[in-house]
């Protein structure tokens, strides 16, 4: 009388470890690339909804709008460096943010290019100050990972996937 297995043999086990050990050494890398451009975009996208917020409600309350970076979130008193979260907020003093964004984290870079400091933007939706351009990477960002927010002088506002510094 024959018995039959049915297991599995050594072989086919070091076989199937292999196949798998080479799969994740191929998919790991491509994997944090997939994440740090999610995240790249991720943190665009909020500095894009932040302007567009601002712009909009220039226009609505026929007054100007700022935004600018904040490390306390109430004032205007940060710089464009990755270090300090952003504020939207009506160019009046005293006057209580409409909306906080607060610090992204440590590992961003960000930095003004054109017109530096705030974004304001006038009651026709228009930019006071003229063009400007904020660039965001995360630190050890490779290839075109970074992205370039920039604002022309009529308030348009487009964000793009640039190379990394």
């Amino acid at each position: 009388m024959k018995h039959k297995s049915s297991g599995i043999t050594l072989i086919e086990l070091l076989v199937a470890i292999a196949v798998l050990a080479i799969l994740l050494g191929i998919g790991v890398p491509s994997f944090n690339n997939v994440i740090q451009n999610s995240r790249s975009t991720a943190l665009a996208n909020e500095l894009v909804t932040a302007l567009n917020l601002a712009r909009s409600e220039a226009v609505r309350r026929a007054r100007d709008v700022k935004v600018c970076a904040s490390t306390n979130q109430a004032t205007c008193n940060g710089a464009w460096d990755g270090s300090s979260g952003w504020i939207v907020t009506l160019d009046i003093a005293g006057e209580d943010p409409l909306r906080v964004w607060g610090t992204p984290p440590a590992s961003v870079v960000m930095a003004q290019a054109g017109a530096a400091g705030d974004i304001t933007f006038n009651a026709l939706g228009e930019l006071s100050g003229g063009a400007t351009t904020l660039s965001t990477h995360f630190s050890g960002c490779t290839g075109d990972q970074a992205r370039s927010i920039n604002i022309n002088a009529s308030g348009r506002i487009s964000a793009t996937r640039v190379v990394c510094p």
